[in-house]
């Protein structure tokens, strides 16, 4: 049996409302944590908000545990006191609590050994940097910044395709102006290629805008970080997670 899934919702505000009137110097005797119940019909228990009184952390714990619609099947016992259930749901929401930070510690791991991998991988530069005005004459209405880079393999493996980060900085190191890239652009080791210039329109009330069209480039420093490469051969390293 399943708990429904308006439950949660329903007894909400009764489990909140117990918690604002619980203390930490309650009685020992509490004939509501006492009481026995089927873990499977908890829902049902709960709905009975005049007699709940619960602490806030206990209440936080119960409702995690309740908004798992396999909550049920997870029980240690089908019967349990209140006392006992409150106890499996706090030890239940450690545990939880304990796997996500373990899971973020390894996809941090993940990513960080990704970025040492991709770093070598591809070489981005700048070759060209025009500013292209308005020219209503030619129905160009507005302004556009065209940038041409070039790609080098620096690996050893035939790439199909890669994108990244590439943050312009200005003479003292200060970020100018930054974009992701995606390259469908294929390259064999050691090869480089330069694309068909990228083209930004000017947004006259973006700074970065002003300062990417202003600074010549070369005064300009390109900051570039591969964040994925897919090779030829089907295989791929990336620093996002696998969906």
């Amino acid at each position: 049996m399943r708990v429904p899934s308006w439950a949660p919702e329903i007894i909400v505000a009764g489990l909140l409302a117990g918690a604002f009137f619980a203390t930490e110097s309650r009685p020992r005797h509490d004939p509501f944590l006492a009481a026995r119940v089927p873990g499977r019909q908890l829902d049902s228990v709960l709905k009975a908000r005049d007699t709940v009184r619960l602490r806030i952390r206990d209440t936080r714990a119960l409702l995690e545990v309740l908004r798992d619609s396999e909550y049920a099947a997870k029980l240690p016992r089908d019967t349990m006191t209140i006392a006992e259930l409150l106890t499996w749901a706090r030890e239940e929401h450690a545990r939880r609590m304990k796997a996500q930070a373990e899971a973020t510690a390894a996809e941090r791991a993940r990513q960080a050994e990704a970025r040492r991998q991709l770093e070598p991988l591809v070489s981005v530069s700048v070759v060209k940097k025009t500013f292209l005005p308005r020219d209503p004459a030619s129905e160009q209405f507005e302004d556009y910044i065209s940038l041409a880079f070039a790609y080098k393999n620096k690996g050893t493996k035939p790439i199909r395709a890669f994108q990244g980060d590439a943050t312009f900085l200005d003479t003292f190191g200060d970020s100018i102006y930054s974009a992701h890239l995606k390259v469908d652009l294929p390259l064999s080791p050691g090869q480089t290629r330069r694309e068909p210039a990228r083209i930004v329109r000017v947004n006259p009330n973006r700074v970065a805008h002003q300062r990417l069209r202003d600074t010549p480039l070369d005064k300009m420093k390109l900051l570039w970080a591969t964040t994925d490469v897919l090779f030829a051969d089907g295989t791929r390293i990336s620093v996002a997670p696998e969906p």
